[in-house]
């Protein structure tokens, strides 16, 4: 598959190039995430890598348990899905520090949901607009659609409305301290393979002593 010709044959610039992306979009989230929380949020990205998708639930360790994903679809010059998702303890912590009460999280209510959908569209959207300025491109992501179930479901569930087109996954993880609480995600990007070979292309312009 030439998708995974390109990933495999990625410059260190370029792989560099797509990592700081996510770190930029992720460090941008903490005005908005304190505005939502009125506490500060500090940030921190744990690691940043491409991997097969048939991977991913064995990297992140939580293929066992459930999540609370919201996903979201990546339009116009661009085509994908970003999954953010969270584990158990950090949707429990987040639903605390967002709604003051601990809702618990086998009745993830209608406001635990709202509140932490709200969170996801928060960050996917700072990514988004760091790859939109970055590139030059009009990129825009749809209403988040959230569901809370095991991981491997609401991957399943991607790779469904995507038709399979996508081998490989840019995975992220994160870390939010907000009110002493260390909240853990992850960002999941999987762009089909022409707008990872036009979004390849652009960082090759925007160097073009690089990519010599």
């Amino acid at each position: 598959m030439e998708e995974g010709k390109n990933l495999k044959n990625l410059r260190e610039y370029e792989y560099g190039a797509l990592r700081e992306l996510e770190n930029i979009g992720i460090g941008n989230s903490a005005t908005s995430l304190y505005k939502l929380t009125n506490n500060l949020v500090q940030t921190r990205v744990l690691g940043a890598k491409f991997e097969l998708i048939e991977n991913i639930p064995k990297i992140t360790g939580i293929s066992e348990f459930p999540v609370l994903g919201s996903f979201m679809h990546i339009e116009k010059d661009l085509s994908g899905y970003i999954l953010i998702f969270f584990p158990e303890k950090s949707v429990k912590n987040l639903s605390i520090i967002l709604s003051g009460e601990d809702r618990g999280i086998d009745s993830v209510d209608t406001i635990s949901r709202s509140l932490i959908e709200e969170v996801s569209h928060i960050l996917a959207g700072t990514y988004v607009t760091a790859l939109s300025t970055f590139l030059g491109l009009n990129i825009l992501i749809s209403t988040p659609y959230t569901v809370y179930d095991m991981f491997g479901s609401i991957l399943n569930s991607v790779l469904t409305e995507m038709s399979c087109k996508t081998d490989f996954a840019l995975l992220l993880d994160a870390e939010f301290l907000i009110k002493e609480e260390k909240i853990y995600g992850n960002v999941l990007t999987l762009f089909d393979p022409a707008s990872l070979e036009y979004i390849l292309k652009r960082i090759d312009e925007i160097f073009p002593r690089k990519s010599a």
